[in-house]
């Protein structure tokens, strides 16, 4: 549970510093349709991605997540990463990151860490509202064990 609040604590504090440094900055809510080696599961949670426009049009930011989920009815997991992303406005509204991915997650009561790749798509709707779906692969590590660990997420965006 503390693992769990300092995570909380974490993303808060990140999300305090970028609204004040000038970075588009979208808090999102949203599902994931999961999968841990070979079994599926949902997942819910929410989070942020902070993007800076260069002047030659290459996008780049970061964002974090926390989502839970229950992987079976005795099995629970908690997952908390972050992203680097590089995009490119495709066509008007439609934007393409390519992402690395950093994730912690709280197993079964054990952690496991991994690092991974993805790519997402975003579309504005409005000035303060997209939509995104994103696709992410990640190799995890716990004590002797390694699992696979992907997701699949559609999640809605809000600007602030």
């Amino acid at each position: 549970m503390k693992k769990r609040l300092l995570a909380i604590s974490l993303i808060a504090g990140f999300t305090s510093f970028l609204s004040a440094t000038g970075f588009d900055t979208k808090v999102s809510l949203g599902a994931s349709s999961a999968k841990i080696d070979g079994e599926s599961y949902t997942q819910f949670g929410g989070g942020y991605t902070s993007n800076k426009r260069l002047d030659n049009g290459i996008i780049l930011g970061f964002g974090n997540s926390i989502y839970y989920g229950n992987v079976t009815s005795d099995v629970e997991v908690t997952t908390v990463d972050m992203d680097l992303r590089a995009g490119y406005e495709i066509i008007k509204n439609l934007t393409g990151y390519a992402l690395g991915t950093g994730v912690y997650q709280y197993l079964d009561d054990n952690s496991a860490t991994g690092l991974g790749y993805g790519a997402s798509l975003e579309y504005k709707i409005t000035d303060n509202v997209a939509l995104e779906g994103s696709y992410k692969t990640t190799n995890m590590r716990y004590s002797t064990n390694d699992y696979d660990y992907s997701t699949s997420n559609f999640a809605v965006k809000f600007n602030y």
